[in-house]
């Protein structure tokens, strides 16, 4: 696990909630039968406010056993909720976005 990629997402966690994002970033692990060890899976979640149940649900928004994915996820998602030009110039990452879109059913951003 890198230490800076860690730092990063904590980074633009900290920035996305400073400015209303409600973004939880989680950390699951799983034994891979493939890779015969633990894996580690990240997923981040937004809180939005259920009125009828008078109580925080959790929607998933992207999960991935990458820590790379998750960050340009959370860049991503600064870009947006600041109105800017999302980039895109990372062709691997647009692939890995238009695939969980795919799986999922749901756009990434």
């Amino acid at each position: 696990m890198s230490r800076n990629d860690i730092s990063t997402i904590r980074k633009l966690q900290m920035a996305i909630n400073a400015h209303g994002g409600k973004i939880l970033v989680n950390r699951q692990q799983f034994y891979s039968d493939k890779q015969k060890r633990p894996v580690n899976m990240f997923s981040i979640k937004q809180a939005v406010y259920d009125e009828d149940a008078e109580r925080s649900v959790y929607i998933e928004l992207f999960a991935s056993v990458s820590q790379l994915q998750i960050v340009l996820f959370l860049r991503d998602y600064w870009y947006k909720m600041n109105n800017m030009p999302i980039p895109n110039d990372n062709p691997i990452w647009e692939e890995a976005k238009q695939k969980y879109a795919e799986k999922h059913g749901k756009g990434v951003i």
